[in-house]
């Protein structure tokens, strides 16, 4: 999909980003640990929100998701983060967001892509579905892992 681009994430993002995380990942955060506490979720926000360690996805132009990933260590690339807005799923978004992210680990010469999804997450599907394979189950969370050699 050529209309998915990326763009560096800057400050002006973060109530974008806070939002876009409640629509996608509240269903899951309340299932998994209770009713949403927006005191709590903010705080977490703050805590994680580092500008230079996110990228927005935009699709057509306008913001539609955000990722965050790098190499975590000499072999593996880790997929900290990636959400994708509502109405932009289905849509391929996130297969193509994740073929890319494979090739860049490719390109960074890491072995492996590894990342972690909530039990509940129906992410899991795609994941799964681009070939990778449940490594460890850390409730509530489940460590996932694609080989790349």
């Amino acid at each position: 999909m050529d209309e998915i681009r990326l763009r560096p994430a800057t400050p002006a993002d973060d109530e974008f980003l806070y939002a876009l995380h409640r629509r996608t990942l509240g269903d899951v955060i309340e299932a998994t640990w209770g009713p949403w506490n927006d005191t709590v979720q903010r705080d977490f926000h703050r805590k994680w929100f580092v500008p230079e360690t996110v990228e927005i996805v935009l699709v057509h132009g306008q913001p539609a998701g955000m990722l965050q990933a790098a190499m975590a260590d000499a072999a593996t690339f880790y997929v900290s983060r990636i959400e994708i807005a509502p109405e932009a799923q289905g849509l391929g978004v996130g297969t193509t967001l994740l073929r890319r992210l494979v090739e860049r680990a490719r390109t960074s010469e890491a072995s492996a892509v590894e990342l972690h999804v909530l039990q509940g997450n129906r992410a899991r599907d795609l994941y799964e579905r681009l070939g990778f394979v449940v490594v460890e189950v850390q409730p509530p969370k489940v460590r996932m892992r694609l080989a790349l050699s």
